[in-house]
């Protein structure tokens, strides 16, 4: 697998991760070797206008293929000592733990399609307090696919130290889409459950349900899971939720529901994962979509408990037997 970039997403209102706010390594760090701190200057990236930053929290185009846009970006040093930052487009990807990441690997989608200019060779000099608008042009191929082809744009600086180089990044990001039909679609797959009976008796335990999310359509999405289960003939149900997240075009999410419920043997339900819309996106969402399942539900203190009593009921006829047998 490449390497991916992991970005903290800023999360404004009901908008899912919009603007990348976060920094992350680009090397391993061997455990014999101190890695170097993080560096002392401060920097911003942010969507622009000709004269600067203009409100926006992301680069958001629907472009018709063969089709090219322009745009712009200000890099900002906020610190008080001058700099030369790294700049690059890349793909756009969702990570395991549901926040937006760009890859650090070149890009093959709608990151290659992304051309910043302005820059000082192969870097960004900035003096201290510097902000430099650099102009974006988004050119999308003639034979590209209808749909989302998320990306972003990332402004990196390095550190150095014990011979370990750590490259820290913040970036914008860029929802393209590209103009055509549009077909929204999600599929559940591997709906497995686990019962974890409470060591206190007859109280209920934890039931886990763990379930993942495709997109099998072209274009992103949220999506809210819930679970509901019962014991056998529906005795005793409960639910759960999970909070929602996002599924990009041909992305897979796995997630997890985890809610009390009473043991008694046998323990089945559904999980259903409902669309929701994101931020500004204007499109058409796909059906909800259920999975069942089913597990075990052995209360094992409660038998424990009942076995106990068994024994020790056992145990007094015997000794009462006994003693009227003498």
């Amino acid at each position: 697998m490449p390497r991916i970039l992991n970005i903290r997403a800023v999360l404004l209102a009901v908008s899912l991760l919009t603007v990348l706010t976060a920094s992350a390594s680009l090397t391993v760090v061997p455990a014999s070797a101190a890695a170097p701190e993080p560096p002392a200057i401060e920097w911003g990236v942010v969507p622009a206008d000709a004269a600067g930053p203009d409100g926006r929290v992301s680069l958001r185009h629907t472009i018709d293929p063969g089709a090219a846009i322009t745009d712009a970006v200000a890099v900002t040093n906020h610190s008080v000592e001058p700099a030369v930052f790294t700049v690059a487009a890349g793909d756009g990807v969702v990570g395991a733990d549901g926040a937006f990441d760009v890859r650090a690997d070149d890009p093959e989608a709608g990151g290659a399609w992304i051309d910043v200019g302005g820059l000082d060779g192969d870097g960004l000099a900035l003096a201290a307090g510097e902000t430099r608008v650099l102009p974006v042009t988004i050119t999308v191929p003639a034979d590209a696919t209808p749909g989302d082809h998320p990306a972003g744009i990332v402004v990196g600086l390095s550190a150095e130290g014990s011979g370990v180089t750590v490259t820290h990044r913040v970036g914008v990001r860029v929802h393209l889409q590209v103009a055509g039909e549009i077909a929204p679609a999600l599929r559940i797959d591997a709906a497995t459950a686990s019962f974890t009976p409470s060591w206190i008796p007859f109280v209920s335990g934890t039931l886990t349900v763990e379930y993942q999310v495709t997109n099998t359509g072209n274009v992103r999405f949220g999506a809210s899971g819930a679970a509901e289960a019962a014991g056998p003939l529906g005795l005793l149900p409960g639910g759960g939720a999970a909070e929602a997240f996002e599924v990009l075009p041909g992305g897979t999410a796995t997630q997890r529901i985890e809610l009390r419920l009473a043991p008694l043997f046998l323990a089945a339900g559904e999980v259903t994962v409902t669309p929701i819309p994101l931020g500004d996106d204007r499109v058409p969402l796909p059906e909800a979509a259920s999975s069942g399942f089913s597990t075990p539900a052995v209360p094992w203190s409660a038998i424990a408990v009942v076995a106990v009593g068994a024994g020790i009921i056992a145990l007094a006829a015997v000794i009462v037997v006994r003693r009227r047998a003498r």
